[in-house]
């Protein structure tokens, strides 16, 4: 035994880090095969149908769920997720998130109603329509534990959060920074790709997701980073992500409330990062900026774009600077991705778009004013891409204000992603991914037939 303890002690950390992990999958698929449904009394049924088999698996699968409370008391217990499959029903790992029980309006005509999100991962083969089950109905049950790569460590607000592919850590104040990033934003401050250990992107700076941005002249330029830190900041953990919600007074903008929502996945190089600014005040504005992400200039040699069908990669140096701030692109507000990416390094990082949306009060057309992709390179010794709204870029007359009316918003999700490139196909990671966002499957809950889609 004591030899034993010995080799232990000698055994790198991430070697036992990865028995421990391939045990506890052993031991859910042992109690998987072991597990009999029948106990269950209710299932309602979720089929995915238009899928795309060959990367079904690469974003998740939200799908909000209503039940009948009476038949599901202890959904955190009780909850299952079953696949159906040619040699019986195959259990698969799952989140539960929103859960809440409706009574308001109940009585004759409706009744208590448990709402909630199922959020997993597509493990069905092929490109057929995939039939998975939400079981309940089985209170005796314990909670199910799923073996999971997500880890949490440090402090509010910066915390740091890693998985098997990447190492993410949230911004927090440092004295190494300068006076205006010295903040506890717990904006996304800097990443490992845990293949590329070597290559770290950590900007100068100390953060990479700088906006939502505005620019009031009288106030100066105020990102979401500059938040210190914001006056709601939570954590959810479990075995699927890692949920970090944030919301507030927008840094010395009263006139606007932000969120910020990021989730960080088992087994997957993005952060989910979905944003939503309101308007609650008139307000003048030089420029209202979202999807920026922030690098030391050079961290990256090449950028590529795509929307459709139209895709390009080019060298960053084809491109001179227009203006002070090292301006050099300006393209479509609407692109499906946009990244940057190190050939020589084998590193690379994205944003690739889910959502979309800016609507004005009421429902009128939104305040858009030079609503573009901008890309900066070497300004400021920075490189940059980033969405303005509003912009009067450098080389406008600055001292005119666009007013942005009360009750407009402005929301987006986009998936971040920190890539390992491959010199053979150096944006491969981020062309499968936006694939897999374009092609996501239609959902169809519970066992009635839908209308044929044409």
């Amino acid at each position: 035994m004591p030899k034993f303890n010995n080799h232990i002690k000698r055994m790198p950390f991430f070697l036992i880090l990865y028995i421990a992990y391939t045990a506890a999958i052993l031991n859910f698929k042992i109690l998987q095969a072991q597990q009999s449904w029948q106990d269950w009394l209710y299932r309602m049924p979720i089929t995915l149908t238009n899928r795309s088999g060959d990367n079904s698996d690469a974003v998740p699968v939200d799908v909000t769920f209503s039940l009948y409370a009476d038949q599901c008391r202890s959904p955190e217990k009780e909850i299952r997720l079953v696949l159906k499959t040619s040699n019986g029903e195959k259990e698969v790992p799952f989140q539960l998130s929103d859960l809440s029980i409706w009574t308001k309006d109940t009585g004759e005509r409706s009744s208590p109603t448990l709402n909630g999100m199922i959020t997993f991962f597509d493990e069905a083969p092929g490109n057929g329509d995939a039939e998975y089950a939400l079981l309940y109905g089985n209170p005796n049950v314990s909670a199910p534990v799923y073996p999971t790569d997500l880890k949490v460590s440090g402090t509010k607000p910066s915390w740091t959060i890693e998985n098997s592919k990447i190492a993410l850590k949230l911004h927090g104040r440092n004295p190494a920074y300068g006076a205006s990033t010295n903040k506890d934003s717990g904006q996304i401050s800097s990443v490992i790709i845990k293949a590329k250990p070597n290559a770290p992107i950590a900007p100068g700076t100390g953060v990479i997701h700088w906006n939502p941005g505005i620019f009031v002249p009288a106030r100066g330029w105020m990102h979401s980073f500059a938040w210190d830190p914001p006056e709601q900041c939570d954590i959810e953990t479990g075995p699927l992500y890692v949920n970090v919600t944030r919301s507030g007074i927008f840094p010395d903008i009263p006139e606007v409330h932000l969120s910020i929502n990021y989730r960080i996945f088992t087994g997957r190089n993005y952060v989910e990062s979905g944003t939503v600014m309101r308007v609650n005040d008139n307000i003048g504005v030089v420029a209202l900026r979202n999807n920026q992400l922030v690098f030391d200039a050079g961290t990256f040699t090449h950028i590529a774009w795509g929307r459709s069908e139209s895709h390009e990669f080019k060298n960053l140096d084809v491109y001179k600077q227009v203006n002070t701030h090292g301006d050099i692109l300006r393209l479509r507000d609407d692109l499906d991705y946009i990244t940057f990416v190190n050939p020589s390094k084998g590193i690379g990082t994205a944003s690739v778009k889910i959502d979309y949306s800016n609507v004005g009060p009421g429902g009128a057309p939104p305040t858009l004013f030079d609503n573009a992709t901008y890309v900066s390179n070497g300004g400021h010794d920075l490189m940059y891409f980033f969405r303005p709204l509003v912009y009067f870029h450098i080389d406008w007359d600055r001292k005119q204000l666009v007013t942005v009316p009360k009750g407009s918003v402005y929301s987006e999700r986009n998936l971040y992603v920190f890539y390992e490139s491959q010199e053979a196909q150096p944006i491969q990671a981020v062309l499968e991914l936006n694939k897999a966002v374009q092609t996501q499957p239609v959902i169809k809950i519970g066992p009635y037939g839908f209308p044929p889609m044409k």
